[in-house]
């Protein structure tokens, strides 16, 4: 499994960098998917998800997490991505109601935010909070994994 560094992430978010280079173990949506559109209208011009770990039916960050976002904060602070707006998507699995789910979706997208502006300095106008709920399952052949339960980081076309 390949660690998400911060040059790493870097290049998996830079709309121009996911055109030239293919990277492994990050699933990225790069340049064929350039015109993707979440449900929310929000276009999506690169997508990493990332393992960020929280406990079942909790939006707090587990300390595993906290090292996860700290390359993550590390990325958004690059010069590469200082021009570029990103989005935060919250998602759950799908045990429980679809109104827990996109509550519960919401806090762990708020939460990861509040951990990258705590401690990186990125301007806030720059991350978008988007919650999913258990609309968007990684694995929807196994809605209760869960590996359902994540963060994703997209860069938002401009």
């Amino acid at each position: 499994m390949t660690t998400a560094t911060p040059g790493l992430l870097v290049r998996s978010l830079d709309p121009v960098l996911v055109q030239k280079e293919k990277t492994r173990g990050l699933k990225i949506i790069g340049a064929k998917d350039l015109e993707k559109v979440n449900i929310y209208g929000d276009r999506l011009a690169a997508t990493v998800n990332l393992a960020v770990n929280f406990h079942f039916g909790s939006a707090e960050l587990t300390p595993q997490a906290e090292r996860l976002l700290d390359n993550v904060g590390m990325a958004l602070q690059s010069s590469d991505l200082a021009s570029y707006l990103f989005l935060i998507g919250g998602h759950t699995d799908a045990t429980g109601t679809n109104a827990e789910n996109l509550d519960l979706s919401r806090a762990r997208a708020a939460s990861t935010t509040q951990y990258l502006l705590a401690h990186y300095k990125i301007d806030p106008r720059r991350l978008v909070l988007r919650a999913f709920g258990e609309t968007a399952l990684l694995f929807p052949a196994d809605p209760e994994d869960g590996r359902n339960r994540r963060v994703e980081i997209s860069t938002l076309k401009q």
